[in-house]
């Protein structure tokens, strides 16, 4: 059996029964793994969820998020390669889409292991340094004669950024998604986006169809760039559709 790393441990946290298939959930800029909270409850009488978290945030505070996005995508597709699991999907939000694909890519390329992926409000790669950057809050018609309303626009975006925290998640984008060279892969590629999203158009998804050769699909969800906080509904609906699909092609189960 592979040793598990104490690195490991803290990169990749288990939770479930012990199913043979798992979902691998990749968190957004800003934020850390309880942007999953509650999934692993939601999902376990399908699969375990296998959370992926980063450093810089959480119990990870204390680690800077200086790593090279291919080994760090190298090290996470040996991780989850290593878990006892016939069936992975990986799934990512935001900055999450990318690294999501990055381990996808790591998977096939490294150890010729192929997940579904399902990426959630990014647009494709090749990147620039601009993929760091924010444009300023939108104000709706009434907040320019409100300056009440403009102040409650600037004091929720500023709370949304969360700071530090996101300020280092995207200069550590803009340093390492530029280097990310897109290849099509030889998985099922699931995307979705946000019909109030002001970061990316629901168009900007389709670009992905050129970086998978099998089944790629799009679908347009409500709500803005973080809806998968609010209503994670259409993710979660999706992820068990694909996993279960998976069980009953392969005949898996749960490990006795």
């Amino acid at each position: 059996m592979a040793q598990v790393t104490p690195d490991t441990q803290r990169l990749l946290r288990r939770h479930g029964p012990g199913h043979r298939q798992a979902a691998v959930c990749f968190h957004h800029a800003g934020g850390g793994m309880s942007a999953y909270r509650g999934w692993a409850e939601r999902l376990s009488p399908h699969m375990d969820v296998v959370l992926v978290q980063l450093k810089g945030r959480e119990d990870r505070t204390a680690e800077p998020l200086t790593d090279d996005l291919g080994d760090l995508a190298v090290r996470i597709a040996r991780g989850v390669c290593e878990m006892p699991y016939d069936e992975i999907v990986l799934v990512g939000h935001s900055m999450g889409a990318t690294v999501a694909w990055a381990v996808a890519d790591a998977m096939w390329a490294v150890y010729r292991r192929r997940a579904r992926v399902v990426l959630s409000a990014q647009a494709p790669p090749p990147y620039t340094d601009s993929i760091g950057r924010l444009p300023p809050p939108s104000l709706d018609d009434r907040s320019a004669e409100d300056p009440a309303a403009v102040q409650d626009a600037l004091t929720s975006a500023a709370d949304a950024l969360h700071s530090r925290l996101l300020a280092a998640d995207l200069a550590w984008m803009a340093r390492e998604f530029p280097a990310l060279v897109p290849r099509a892969l030889p998985v099922d590629l699931y995307c979705l986006a946000a019909d109030q999203d002001p970061l990316l158009a629901p168009g900007d998804m389709a670009g992905w169809a050129s970086l998978t050769t099998r089944r790629f699909s799009r679908q347009l969800v409500s709500g803005g760039h973080m809806y998968l906080l609010t209503n994670p509904a259409p993710v979660l609906d999706l992820v068990e559709e694909l996993v279960e699909h998976g069980a009953r092609d392969r005949g898996i189960g749960v490990v006795q």
